[in-house]
């Protein structure tokens, strides 16, 4: 994915210590932004950057700052530099996997993880050594939630059905990382994850209302359920029970102001095409019931929201 970088200014490579107190007076004045202890930013250009960026502008800051030994930037930090998804804001914390020996500990703003890894689960981005992405969703459906660890998964795994191009990672990539973790903690944890996870998933809010779906007994939909009409094809639905002749959809922002699904086309061109699609699939008998965020990522709201709309809950898959 594309990255915007900016120059950081290490206060270690500065000649003086005046040099280095007069950036520090500069971040207190706004004039520049203090990305880690010893490392400044000018102000401006910071604030322009994505959330992402700025925390791994702040990954990097933090790993090039510091003398560890056989560094891995790990968890959420190599989520963000693989360019996998997260549910919220980025942390504050950058997250490192050391040696099991190691003793290291954690402290301000680094989290330190003490795990064996091996030559197979390691890669390289941006110029710092980062965990594979199938050991990333491995670690993350250890320590995060199962939410979480279900968004990141479903996104390694999806295989775009229009440009074809691979997954991310392979169920079978995963599993041969997770052999390679072995002994691990949340072993049984890290295996729900990686049963549940699947390659249909579009996007985070689809992963994130599928596992409220489980949570709550509304009926397993079937994922990217294709439809047409006598005008040919009318598309695939994100969510489709047959039974009770309903589609579902979650409706993200990205699906309206995101480049990559407007195709060029403008946020009224998007509106217009969606309500045509709605239209076209209630002509051939079927409902559609759509919801946000605010909706999918709250269990409860989702269960009403489907109840709602027709369907049972309380049925375990």
């Amino acid at each position: 994915m594309t990255r915007s970088f900016i120059p950081l200014i290490f206060a270690r490579s500065l000649d003086s210590d005046d040099s280095r107190q007069r950036h520090a007076r500069l971040a207190q004045s706004g004039v520049e932004h203090r990305v880690a202890p010893g490392v400044y930013a000018d102000k401006p250009a910071w604030d322009a950057l994505s959330s992402r960026d700025q925390y791994i502008h702040r990954i990097r800051a933090v790993v090039e700052t510091r003398a560890f030994d056989s560094v891995v930037v790990s968890h959420e930090s190599a989520a963000a530099l693989h360019g996998l998804p997260v549910l919220g804001s980025w942390p504050r914390q950058v997250h490192l996997t050391v040696g099991r020996t190691s003793g290291g500990k954690s402290r301000g703003d680094i989290v330190k993880h003490c795990l064996g890894i091996g030559a197979d689960d390691l890669t390289t981005v941006a110029g710092l050594r980062v965990t594979s992405i199938a050991r990333t969703v491995i670690d993350l459906a250890a320590a995060s939630k199962f939410m979480n660890g279900i968004v990141v998964a479903d996104h390694a795994l999806h295989v775009d059905r229009w440009s074809r191009q691979d997954p991310l990672c392979t169920l079978d990539e995963i599993g041969a990382a997770l052999e390679r973790r072995l002994p691990a903690r949340a072993h049984a944890r890290i295996s729900r994850a990686i049963g549940f996870a699947t390659t249909q998933s579009d996007s985070p809010l689809e992963s994130a209302s599928r596992v409220n779906m489980h949570a709550v007994g509304i009926p397993r939909p079937v994922l990217q359920q294709q439809f047409s009409d006598y005008r040919g094809l009318i598309g695939f639905s994100e969510f489709y029970w047959p039974e009770f002749k309903l589609v579902g959809e979650a409706d993200g922002r990205s699906k309206y102001t995101d480049p990559r699904y407007r195709n060029g086309r403008t946020l009224e061109d998007v509106l217009l095409d969606e309500k045509n699609r709605a239209d076209r699939l209630r002509a051939i008998g079927l409902d559609v019931s759509r919801w946000g965020w605010d909706i999918g990522v709250n269990p409860e709201a989702l269960r009403r929201h489907l109840e709602a709309a027709g369907l049972p809950s309380g049925q375990p898959w």
